[in-house]
């Protein structure tokens, strides 16, 4: 009985610092990512050789609880990631949030995204555990209103090796195609090698029931108005052909 007691205890102290956490994010922050630049931005330590077969279109980052303009991160330290809870989702993980770094642990950044994030948005019925999470995220990137793709391709945005686009185009079809009207973030990465501006990642912020809402804007924007910015093709990322 007594220990009976103490797990209850130990429950309703996890339950409000849940709760409490609650109370600190008001937003999501859904960040997709161009897979050729992500892979081309990885570090020396944990190198990215090519984009994984299985992926082939713009893949998730991260769904990010937010305050306002400031992430809100490891809530729960003591809330471990368990594969066993997602296993069912490898085939989608894999495809739509790959890790693509050699020399990482093959669930290292599905972990690593639950402990920093996921755990703040446990706080939330519709993603208040790692399975909800995910299968969130997954969804937000499969449905037609916010794939980044079709959006560009519309707009007559192809990736290429040899021809760049304006950010502004970028940000023009996107916001066209989402239907927003609100600020998006634009990432981009510079590639010193091929000395070019490259389109990373896409940001937009969702409500707690993931409707559009307005996204801060960001004081060191990293794609300028000025920059000249390529969206690299997955069969020759490095545009060695």
């Amino acid at each position: 009985m007594a220990v009976r007691g103490i797990v209850i205890v130990l429950s309703l102290s996890l339950i409000n610092m849940a709760i409490s956490r609650d109370k600190k994010w008001n937003l999501f922050v859904f960040a997709q990512q161009w897979p050729p630049t992500a892979c081309l931005k990885s570090s020396l330590k944990h190198k990215c050789n090519h984009v994984p077969n299985q992926v082939k279109t713009w893949t998730v980052h991260g769904l990010w609880p937010n305050f306002d303009d400031e992430e809100v991160m490891s809530c729960n330290n003591s809330w471990h990631f368990n594969w066993d809870m997602v296993k069912s989702l490898e085939k989608q993980l894999n495809a739509s949030w790959p890790n693509m770094l050699d020399k990482t642990r093959y669930r290292w950044l599905w972990k690593h995204e639950w402990q920093k994030h996921g755990t703040c948005a446990a706080t939330l019925k519709a993603t208040d555990n790692q399975l909800r999470y995910f299968q969130k995220a997954l969804s937000l990137n499969s449905i037609s209103a916010f794939n980044p793709q079709k959006a560009l391709e519309k707009a007559g945005i192809t990736p290429s090796c040899s021809k760049a686009y304006s950010i502004d185009a970028i940000k023009d079809a996107v916001k066209k195609y989402f239907r927003i009207n609100t600020n998006l973030k634009m990432k981009c990465s510079r590639q010193t090698k091929m000395d070019r501006t490259l389109l990373q990642e896409i940001h937009i912020a969702l409500t707690k029931t993931f409707n559009v809402t307005t996204l801060l804007d960001q004081p060191h924007p990293s794609c300028m108005p000025k920059d000249k910015i390529y969206i690299l093709p997955f069969h020759d990322i490095h545009c060695s052909k």
